[in-house]
């Protein structure tokens, strides 16, 4: 490995040196770490309401989505505090997909509001595969019913029959 490959991996993982302006991803990087905060500060807040344990003993099934907010809420924290730091975590090297990003958005929303009427796994299922066929690649079709598939099967059996989490 040569002096100059080393050290170009250095200079991206450190932060600006001496005052330097924050990167051009700098406004990009802050909203998403403020979003990321408030949606698992949210999360967490949700989770709280769970039901206890049934017997003495069990966590009952708000246990793991409070981990999981702790967790989300913890690394978003720290992804700011680098933000303001000035550390460029990159970011879109040319224009954003408006398109792509709002329809992602409003299918994340379209989930959320379907998961009581439909089922939480059927709604999983669903909104994974046809968040594929957002992006690009070979055999489209196979992969969004592939992935929905794949979502669903976690969220129906491992979370539902499995482990006998209420699903809404």
């Amino acid at each position: 490995m040569s002096d100059h490959a080393s050290s170009t991996s250095i200079h991206v993982l450190s932060a600006g040196h001496g005052g330097e302006a924050p990167h051009g991803h700098y406004w990009q990087n802050l909203v998403a770490a403020l979003v990321c905060i408030g949606w698992n500060v949210g999360f967490l807040l949700l989770s709280l309401g769970l039901p206890a344990g049934h017997s003495r003993g069990d966590v009952g099934p708000g246990s793991l989505p409070i981990q999981v907010a702790v967790f989300g809420t913890a690394v978003s924290a720290v992804y700011l505090v680098q933000v303001l730091r000035g550390v460029d975590l990159g970011g879109t090297h040319g224009r954003v997909d408006i398109a792509r990003v709002s329809g992602l958005m409003a299918l994340f929303v379209a989930v959320c509001l379907g998961a009581n009427w439909i089922g939480l796994a059927l709604c999983l299922g669903i909104g994974a595969g046809v968040a594929t066929l957002l992006f690009p690649g070979e055999k489209p079709l196979v992969r969004a019913v592939a992935t929905g598939a794949g979502f669903w099967a976690i969220a129906y059996l491992v979370f539902g029959k499995l482990l006998a989490l209420p699903l809404p």
